[in-house]
């Protein structure tokens, strides 16, 4: 799909004029143009914040003393019949002009004054800083400013600073770009410490992630142009090669158990890598590397 085909369909679909196919289509491109996404995720975020400007009611008989002053004041001082045009409301109307003309932003002086206590409840996410997301599952997003949100499988903006929590009995999977997918367990809560990517490439060049309790799975495949995601605990560090892995904390211990590929441990004073079959178990006392295949856990001290 172009991109200018992606930004036609994602118009239409503010006025419910797309098939599921379609939104299927919409939602493939943007999980894997850079370009686009954050386009589509700035049209969607604005989109929402119309839905949540208030509805203003207009007193009774406001339109016929606003004729009768105006014809009051008219210098012809003659009874004219004058009609009044409604005009009709598009999405596609609307937000292509804006777009063309500064996009976002005259959109949003144009609803400024009319939704200036909503406005600013928003988060402000740089461009450089946010990638949209892919979530299955309901995922609960905390921004630095303590404002929640609510995802359900949808795409949704995610940016630096964000907190990230499961809701519900169910594991949520967060598709931070096509190479890395997040599964954060049941009382997980993970803070996105530092989330870049490259606009010329279009790739992600700094994935930090901050596991601050619970536990995280992480299934990430690495290229040339993808830097390797970061996740850390209060006990260590862990840099993954491509691979798949997952790592609980609590609040004085580090589990981590490879399924594949390798990680990269990095804590204070000490490195060491552990293989796809193997585990650690990291905590202020020791460093304990644990053998995961063949469903027996064989427990070594790492010095």
């Amino acid at each position: 799909m172009e991109c200018s085909e992606a930004l036609d369909l994602l118009y239409e679909s503010f006025d419910a004029q797309i098939t599921p196919a379609q939104q299927s289509l919409l939602n493939g491109h943007r999980r894997t143009c850079f370009a686009c996404a954050g386009t589509l995720a700035k049209a969607q975020r604005f989109q929402d914040l119309i839905h949540r400007v208030p509805q203003l009611s207009v007193p009774r008989g406001l339109e016929a003393r606003i004729i009768e002053r105006v014809l009051h004041t008219s210098p012809e001082g003659v009874t004219r019949h004058i009609k009044l045009a409604r005009p009709s409301f598009s999405w596609r109307d609307m937000l292509r002009p804006a777009y063309a003309l500064g996009g976002v932003m005259a959109a949003g002086l144009a609803v400024f004054f009319i939704a200036h206590g909503v406005l600013m409840n928003n988060f402000h996410r740089p461009a450089d800083e946010t990638i949209t997301a892919s979530v299955e599952g309901v995922l609960q997003a905390v921004a630095p400013n303590n404002q929640p949100r609510e995802v359900a499988e949808a795409d949704t903006p995610i940016s630096t600073g964000e907190v990230l929590r499961p809701e519900g009995a169910q594991p949520a999977i967060v598709a931070i770009t096509p190479h890395l997918a997040l599964t954060l367990q049941t009382g997980a809560e993970v803070q996105v410490s530092r989330l870049h990517y490259d606009k010329a490439t279009g790739a992600a060049d700094a994935v930090f992630l901050k596991l601050r309790r619970g536990t995280l799975r992480i299934n990430e495949i690495l290229h040339r142009d993808v830097s390797p995601v970061h996740v850390a605990t209060a006990q260590a560090t862990f840099v993954p090669t491509g691979t798949t892995f997952s790592v609980t904390a609590s609040t004085d211990t580090t589990n981590l158990a490879v399924t594949a590929g390798s990680v990269a441990v990095h804590m204070p004073g000490r490195s060491f890598s552990v293989l796809a079959g193997h585990g650690v178990r990291i905590t202020q006392d020791a460093v304990i590397r644990e053998t995961l295949t063949g469903g027996k856990h064989s427990k070594s001290h790492i010095k």
